[in-house]
């Protein structure tokens, strides 16, 4: 990895940690806030970072990816189309470029035990091997392989809500 996708890399766990600080931190001088917030990510990281937070919302666009968080997210465009995406609300979406990886983060009124079972279905369905699972009392993970490709789904059940992190990459043929 070369010295600028790593600095790229920093702005944009750097960008994703204040943003998240903001979420949290909403006052009522939200809107002040907000713009103050943005300024400040953007400034951090030497204006290579584009930031938008409004209304709950925020949205950070680098060389390295994007990061969206809110009760809005879309699932990034470009998302792979052989990896099977739950029904439900979308709360993160990561796209990082240099390895083609994705995290998405989606809350699902579908149990822990269902969704691990349509996962294993629908990857291997796909064309993915399931290459382990893991199950607890609350959550599951299983991970799965095609090609250079890796698929990790986990599975986490709280106040009857289920979270699911979808997290894919390209491991590079070096």
């Amino acid at each position: 990895m070369n010295n600028h996708s790593t600095k790229n890399r920093r702005y944009l766990i750097l960008a994703i940690t204040l943003s998240a600080i903001v979420l949290i931190g909403a006052s009522c001088t939200k809107k002040a806030a907000e713009k103050a917030a943005e300024k400040s990510i953007e400034s951090a990281s030497n204006n290579q970072a584009d930031v938008d937070i409004d209304n709950d919302q925020v949205t950070v666009n680098t060389n390295a990816g994007s990061f969206q968080a809110g009760e809005s997210v879309s699932l990034p465009s470009d998302f792979p189309d052989d990896v099977y995406v739950i029904d439900g609300t979308i709360k993160t979406a990561l796209a990082l470029t240099e390895n083609q990886g994705y995290s998405v983060s989606i809350e699902s009124n579908v149990s822990v035990s269902e969704a691990k079972s349509t996962y294993e279905s629908e990857l291997a369905d796909a064309g993915w091997t399931i290459a382990s699972t893991y199950s607890t009392a609350n959550g599951a993970v299983l991970s799965a392989q095609k090609a250079n490709r890796l698929a990790t789904v986990s599975l986490s059940e709280a106040d009857n809500q289920t979270t699911v992190v979808i997290s894919t990459s390209t491991q590079s043929s070096d």
